[in-house]
């Protein structure tokens, strides 16, 4: 019997954009998060517990920006067309120290925690910062993540106080195909 409160995509009929299709299928897959997703996304949060997001003009228009900002990224992660989790990337510039990516949020529905999700939205994170030109992806500790600190470890993360860190590695071969 399936789960009652899984979440299920459908694809809204101005949906043009061809970053805004999931791939369908039964395997896990992301896309980038749109406006239009308020509802589901609303859904997941509440069903990890981490609050309420109410449907009014504020919250809103809240999402609206973050999922139209482009110094973020938040996308979502579908098994067919089931949503089963989120990552929201941040970007940060400094003048003095290098470009960082932190995962602001990650959250995987109670129904689908497994380990592929979780990994999938880590291996996620880092393409996007390093696509970025990010040097450091970093993770606040929160309690009660302790499934994601077991990823976060095996990815190369090291805890720092209430933070975990890891360096991003630079892209290879296509960089160097291309001076050669």
């Amino acid at each position: 019997m399936p789960c009652p409160y899984t979440l299920h995509y459908t694809l809204h009929p101005c949906a043009k954009h061809k970053g805004m299709q999931a791939q369908r299928g039964e395997g896990l897959h992301t896309r980038r998060a749109h406006w239009r997703d308020f509802e589901i996304v609303a859904a997941l949060v509440a069903q990890c517990g981490a609050g309420e997001l109410r449907a009014e003009r504020r919250t809103l228009r809240r999402f609206r920006h973050i999922v139209n900002d482009l110094g973020n990224d938040l996308y979502l992660a579908f098994v067919g067309e089931t949503l089963v989790g989120l990552v929201h990337i941040v970007y940060v510039r400094e003048l003095v120290a290098p470009r960082r990516a932190e995962i602001s949020c990650m959250m995987v529905a109670p129904h689908a925690a497994s380990q592929e999700v979780t990994e999938a939205l880590v291996a996620l994170a880092f393409r996007r910062a390093r696509k970025r030109d990010c040097r450091v992806l970093v993770y606040r500790s929160v309690n009660g993540s302790g499934a994601i600190h077991g990823t976060l470890s095996a990815a190369g993360f090291r805890l720092v106080g209430q933070w975990y860190l890891a360096s991003v590695p630079e892209e290879t071969g296509s960089r160097e195909q291309e001076e050669h």
